[in-house]
């Protein structure tokens, strides 16, 4: 028989693979897998359940080290045995595929019988949310109109990671894999769909003779029909002869639209996800039902959400102690969009531009006079005013900036030269400003403000470039447990104590980080000139306490204690005991004249390492 043949020649192939070649070099393409092979009968098998008949398994007769991919009614799945439920009786096809060196195989289809309605395979509240039932049939509509309204979720399309399904998104479960999410408004992502604003049609799903699609897509003005089947147990719906509902402009997003992730479904609300093909992520194309589209009334919008600032916000803003207030974007996070009431909604998906941080705004409030600095250098001045309720008026528009990769997202002042105050941060070392969240408005298609685009200015204060530097100390113990200083900010030349208090008997290691002063700084270095333990001063050589870099190449470190160190500064760790608090003095130079980190791995790595092996 074929499958003999097929089995000798696997076994002559893995022989050879013992005796030729290292685990590393096996590779499924010299198993010379074809088409022809990948038949019922001799690759797998179709059988149905003796009790019901309308479960069919399916069965891989290759061997376990083979990736086998299965097309059936119900979707694809990857397992080499798999279990249908199919509640209804007709002809049903499926192919074996496997995946070798050269590419994925598969074999011809094959087609199964069921002869019977199974009604327990449909008494599921999924089958009922979508369809209405057994006897019913249901619309479901993209959530977004020609007017660009959208009625129950942001927008119509939402973005997930690879791995997302419904554990993740219904169930709000942590799962392991590509698990992300964004869910793009509307208002301000209205190129999620290449038709833009569009009444797209429906979806309408029935449970009469069996499970039947209908897709009317009103851009091209046609109509297509299929059938569908839900696989409960996995949360996918599988449609056959027809397409998913989505911008016909956005086709060639997906290879295919009829393999779909359920990722939400209840009476009126629908999620339904197929992979995009570049840059593969989850496209969920969201779904309202007929009834609540054609029911739905918008709330009233109300106009008195406003960022609401302290009553001393001026004091922090136009500080007495200070004419000019010098700012710059935030390096981690220049941008964000916010809420009505100036809150964040943390949108990351956005990467920023490589010189964002660069941009700079300054107010002197003494003469009310603006200077914005672009990444280029490019300056532009002139006067302002600021409202009690925290918008800036400006006397000309602010230079448009790009701040985001994508484009999305850019620096200006509003049509009427305004940005508003959304919220801001006091310092709880210094009391004074740290940062200020800047915005300008955005508006749908009504010109209604639904959300801010959030500048995220960071004060820049003290030292001669008027830039600071957050600092602390580090203690862990055996047990990997850490204490923490509070922040230091290092403002320039001079001398900074970093005390951690508490009590601990089993000392492992003690490091002073200087954050990111090392970008600015090529030369910084900071000298030991005083370790207290318990407020008594201990002895040590300065020269012998490594200098390093912290976890990426602009942070500066002083290693105290380093158990990783081949000739350690103190060989007897316990001279940390404390029972209160340890406190040590460094000397700080922005510029001593040279660097002063060896080349050497960084201690972040270090500490990866050792965690590694405990």
């Amino acid at each position: 028989m074929k499958i003999n043949k097929l089995l000798y020649t696997l076994l002559a192939a893995v022989t050879m693979f013992f005796t030729a070649c290292s685990p590393d070099e096996y590779s499924l393409g010299d198993m010379k897998i074809t088409s022809d092979d990948l038949v019922e009968g001799i690759a797998y098998t179709v059988t149905h359940d003796a009790d019901n008949p309308n479960i069919i398994y399916l069965t891989s007769l290759l061997p376990t080290k083979y990736t086998i991919l299965w097309n059936h009614p119900q979707g694809r799945s990857q397992e080499s045995s798999v279990t249908l439920k199919i509640p209804f009786a007709g002809e049903y096809t499926v192919q074996m595929g496997v995946e070798t060196q050269a590419g994925i195989v598969y074999g011809p289809e094959t087609t199964f019988t069921v002869d019977d309605f199974c009604a327990e395979f449909v008494d599921n509240e999924l089958w009922t949310y979508i369809s209405g039932g057994v006897g019913n049939s249901k619309r479901w509509y993209l959530d977004v109109d020609s007017k660009g309204q959208c009625r129950y979720f942001v927008g119509p399309v939402y973005f997930y990671g690879t791995d997302d399904n419904w554990n993740s998104v219904t169930l709000g479960q942590t799962i392991d894999g590509d698990s992300w999410s964004w869910a793009a408004d509307w208002g301000g992502n209205s190129w999620v769909l290449s038709d833009g604003a569009q009444d797209y049609g429906y979806m309408e799903f029935d449970l009469i003779g069996g499970a039947n699609v209908t897709v009317y897509d009103a851009i091209n003005n046609t109509t297509t029909t299929g059938t569908y089947m839900i696989d409960t147990d996995n949360y996918t719906i599988k449609l056959t002869d027809v397409d998913m509902l989505h911008d016909p402009s956005g086709t060639s997003k997906c290879e295919s639209w009829g393999n779909i992730t359920l990722l939400a479904l209840d009476e009126d609300h629908a999620q339904f996800a197929v992979l995009r093909t570049e840059d593969p992520c989850l496209l969920s194309y969201n779904f309202i039902s007929e009834e609540y589209r054609e029911n739905w009334t918008p709330e009233e919008e109300s106009t008195d959400v406003v960022p609401e600032l302290a009553s001393d916000w001026r004091d922090y803003v136009e500080p007495k102690t200070s004419n000019i207030m010098k700012f710059k974007l935030d390096e981690e996070q220049p941008f964000d969009w916010c809420n009505l009431d100036g809150t964040n909604k943390n949108i990351t998906t956005f990467a920023a531009v490589s010189d964002a941080a660069d941009l700079a705004i300054e107010f002197n409030h003494k003469d009310n006079t603006w200077t914005v600095t672009t990444p280029s250098g490019d300056s532009y001045t002139g006067t302002y005013s600021l409202s009690d309720d925290g918008i800036y008026t400006f006397d000309q528009a602010l230079p448009v900036v790009q701040l985001s990769q994508s484009g999305n997202a850019n620096f200006k002042s509003n049509a009427d030269n305004t940005l508003r105050i959304l919220s801001y941060t006091v310092d709880d070392y210094t009391g004074s400003l740290s940062d200020i969240w800047l915005g300008s408005r955005c508006t749908d298609d009504q010109g209604s403000v639904y959300q801010y685009l959030g500048y995220h200015f960071v004060l820049q204060t003290g030292s001669d470039d008027g830039v600071r530097y957050t600092s602390n100390m580090n203690y862990f113990n055996t047990g990997w447990t850490f204490i923490n200083s509070d922040n230091v900010f290092v403002t320039g030349d001079g001398s900074y104590t970093f005390t951690v208090s508490g009590s601990d008997s089993s000392p492992y290691g003690i490091y002073i980080d200087f954050l990111k002063v090392l970008k600015d700084n090529p030369n910084f270095d900071a000298t030991v000139t005083s370790i207290k333990v318990d407020g008594t001063s201990i002895s040590f050589d300065d020269a012998s306490i490594e200098r390093c870099l912290g976890d990426d190449e602009t942070t500066y470190r002083r290693y105290i204690l380093n158990p990783w160190q081949s000739v350690p500064a103190f060989p007897d760790a316990s001279v940390f005991s404390f029972t209160s608090s340890i406190e040590i003095t460094l000397n700080v130079v922005m510029d001593s004249g040279a660097p002063t980190i060896p080349a050497s791995v960084s201690a972040k790595k270090n500490i990866q390492k050792h965690k590694s092996l405990k």
